[in-house]
């Protein structure tokens, strides 16, 4: 096995000991650092009181806010979604990410779940992906191709090489980026592997990712898991000090 995946699996330990309120208060900050960076992948600059509202169910200011409103929450929604479906062992299928994509549309949206018909570039991505006519074709040898071979693979890698081919295959004309990086972290949960979130100011390198090889997605996506770790760490270690100048 590669030394990297050993380095994650070690360092997962302390993860995986976070309890309490340490883990709650992680929960909550990877939460919001969930909402903003997602969003900024796919250019969509948040403020934290724009996060923050959205939460709270605040009345919408126009229309602007209301959109805002709106795709923060199903996509905090969405979270939770994957959560459950991760922790219930759910198997991956194009029945599964089509539902994923419904989740992330507005009720009545009739894209929901559509594969996408047009030959388009998909927008910020600017990727070689299939063509409209085959999207279906494609997403079922996907699965077919992650049950007999990448699930096989370290959880990290496994993950890495889905999303990078998914991302190829690009089935829905808006939020194809979210479908494709909640579905990775669908994978890495469902293993109890911490979530790779990809952070606005690393934005080039994932895209640079996406844009080669599909082996080149592993190293982005285990920086990014190791950022979690280690984000939950330093939260420990505030804990820790709190607690011992509590007693000093």
């Amino acid at each position: 096995m590669n030394l990297t995946y050993l380095e994650i699996d070690h360092a997962r330990d302390g993860y995986d000991a976070l309890t309490g309120t340490t883990r709650s208060e992680f929960r909550d900050r990877l939460r919001l650092c969930w909402l903003y960076h997602e969003h900024a992948l796919d250019g969509v600059a948040l403020s934290r009181d724009e996060i923050d509202r959205a939460l709270a169910d605040k009345p919408s200011r126009n229309y602007v806010d209301a959109q805002t409103k709106g795709s923060v929450r199903r996509l905090d929604q969405t979270i939770q979604t994957i959560r459950d479906a991760a922790d219930a062992r759910a198997e991956l299928s194009v029945g599964w990410l089509r539902a994923l994509h419904a989740h992330l549309c507005a009720d009545g949206d009739e894209a929901a779940g559509a594969f996408r018909d047009r030959d388009t570039s998909p927008g910020v991505y600017n990727l070689d992906v299939a063509d409209s006519d085959e999207i279906s074709s494609r997403l079922e040898a996907f699965v077919a191709r992650w049950h007999e071979d990448w699930s096989r693979q370290h959880p990290v890698r496994a993950g890495a090489l889905a999303h990078w081919e998914f991302m190829h295959i690009f089935p829905f004309d808006e939020r194809t980026g979210m479908v494709g990086r909640l579905m990775l972290n669908f994978l890495l949960l469902r293993e109890d592997y911490p979530p790779a979130t990809f952070h606005a100011m690393r934005r080039h390198d994932y895209f640079q990712a996406l844009r080669s090889n599909r082996p080149d997605m592993v190293p982005v996506v285990v920086d990014a898991v190791r950022a979690t770790i280690e984000a939950a760490e330093s939260i420990d270690d505030e804990t820790r000090a709190v607690a011992f100048d509590g007693v000093s």
